[in-house]
């Protein structure tokens, strides 16, 4: 039996975007099923010149930019199919970049693979400084396991996404959310690969860069927190988090402003942690190549 694959782009005000790529979208993508568009409140006529271009597309409209966490989740509320692709609208796919994809999936542990992005790797992960840090990885000859698949560019697998609960809405509107999942797959079990053969190219034209960048700052110190006071258990790993605290914190009295922002969004409520891994052991599996 022949899979199924929707493919969910947000989108603000990106209808030059969406003229350059979303062609080769359909183009290019196996079993394809849907397209579904999330549209933020554009006021660039995506939407009608979508239904001119495009009528197969599935649209959500949005009536304001609600940024990227709510709108994927509605995209794949809208979703029936197997897999899910998530793309910004900045990303183009190249020819067989599904090639090899399910393959991976015949391990029905995987949980998601992420796309190679030209001038980008997988995440080399790292705890350090009593934070997750993370830098490109230089080995690009081979598929490496990834601690996340990025939220941009790359394919889940829809039953466990529902097991996970689809992307925490506490990030919102944006960033971490594709780490939180991804972090979360792993200490539950599940495995991330990062594939170098499935081209993308990402152009970096996101219409993100038109949000005021304070407030992107903010909400990306904002969130780091929130991964970190959400997802680590080890106990070691969460003290060195404190010291960390208390020494930025007196070096840098703004961060305070960080801080409580995220104490403020912080739900009162404990979450559910169903994790059969720890940090430790996800910190060993992830960076390795995929054999």
């Amino acid at each position: 039996m022949k899979p199924t694959v929707d493919v969910i782009i947000p989108s603000f005000n990106g209808k030059y975007l969406l003229e350059k790529h979303l062609s080769k979208v359909f183009q290019y993508t196996d079993f394809l099923n849907k397209v579904i568009v999330i549209d933020n409140g554009s006021t660039d006529e995506t939407i009608p010149w979508l239904k001119d271009n495009f009528p197969k597309v599935v649209v959500v409209k949005n009536n304001s930019n609600l940024g990227f966490t709510k709108p994927v989740n509605q995209g794949v509320a809208v979703s029936k199919s197997e897999y899910l692709i998530l793309l910004n609208n900045d990303v183009e796919p190249k020819k067989d970049y599904l090639k090899n994809i399910f393959d991976y999936f015949k391990n029905e542990k995987v949980f998601a693979v992420s796309f190679n992005e030209n001038e980008s790797s997988w995440p080399l992960v790292t705890w350090r400084d009593g934070k997750l840090q993370f830098t490109r990885g230089e080995e690009k000859g081979h598929p490496m396991y990834s601690a996340w698949a990025s939220g941009g560019s790359a394919i889940f697998r829809r039953s466990i996404w529902n097991k996970l609960g689809g992307l925490n809405e506490i990030y919102a509107p944006f960033y971490w959310e594709d780490i939180g999942i991804g972090y979360r797959a792993w200490k539950m079990g599940y495995k991330i690969i990062w594939d170098n053969r499935s081209i993308v190219y990402h152009q970096h034209e996101s219409t993100a860069k038109k949000i005021n960048q304070n407030f992107v700052k903010l909400i990306r110190q904002r969130n780091e927190l929130l991964f970190t006071w959400i997802n680590i258990t080890d106990r070691e790993m969460i003290w060195s988090h404190i010291r960390f605290l208390v020494w930025h914190c007196l070096r840098h009295p703004r961060y305070f402003q960080v801080v409580i922002s995220a104490l403020l969004r912080l739900p009162s409520n404990k979450q559910d942690k169903k994790f059969v891994l720890s940090d430790r052991e996800v910190l060993n599996l992830v960076n390795k190549k995929y054999e």
